[in-house]
């Protein structure tokens, strides 16, 4: 399987080698290494690993939650496989069937983000939502679906253990991605999302505004 880790690691010599050491003792294989943000003293790194075998996941959180110069922010499966193109994968479908773009990014943007689920609303839309106000939604979206207040920008919120990430797609509309427990979704990963669903409405263009005023209807 592959996991992604989230760890603030202290910026000093050996810091990150403890880090690798404690992987390959559980058997893990680092794939893609990268730096999400530093700040004085440490930094922020996302690992993608292999983990041959799933029965080892405990294991290796607790090793690295032992480590010191190690803060575990969050570790979570990956559907992202390093060096393929998802997000190409994304707007290409997008292309292919511009009236279904709003369906086409739910559907693809929970593997993407490493997010569990994703739904398409109306802006302002809040609290409880009725299942017509849900324009779109991937397969695993909740079926009564509560959400917070989001902002019609794209934006990052949490509420208790819940972690939305939003971003607009034109006509009033929202795409909203959200991931049960930690960590919460980075700036990269929010701007990630914005322009993934701006590149998404330019290709669909009016199709996809058209869609998404169908399916919404007149504004309560």
């Amino acid at each position: 399987m592959l996991l992604r880790l989230r760890l603030w690691v202290a910026d000093r010599p050996g810091a990150l080698g403890q880090v690798t050491r404690e992987l390959g003792a559980c058997g893990a294989d680092i794939v893609q290494v990268s730096v999400l943000s530093r700040e004085p003293g440490r930094a922020l790194d996302e690992i993608t690993v292999f983990l041959p075998e799933e029965r080892h996941r405990a294991r290796l959180e607790r090793s690295l939650r032992a480590l010191s110069a190690v803060t575990v922010e969050g570790v979570r499966p990956s559907g992202e496989v390093p060096g393929a193109f998802p997000d190409l994968d994304l707007l290409g479908r997008v292309a292919a069937d511009p009236r279904a773009a709003l369906s086409v990014l739910a559907d693809a943007l929970p593997r993407i983000l490493a997010a569990d689920w994703a739904v398409a609303v109306r802006a302002g839309a809040a609290g409880s939502l009725p299942a017509a106000a849900v324009l779109a939604r991937s397969w695993d979206a909740p079926r009564e679906l509560v959400l917070p207040d989001l902002p019609a920008r794209a934006a990052a919120v949490s509420v208790g253990a819940d972690r939305y990430a939003a971003a607009p797609v034109g006509n009033g509309v929202l795409v909203v991605v959200c991931r049960v427990g930690d960590p919460p979704f980075h700036r990269f990963e929010v701007l990630r999302l914005a322009r993934l669903t701006e590149v998404g409405a330019a290709i669909a263009g009016a199709r996809l505004l058209a869609r998404a005023a169908e399916a919404s209807g007149p504004a309560a």
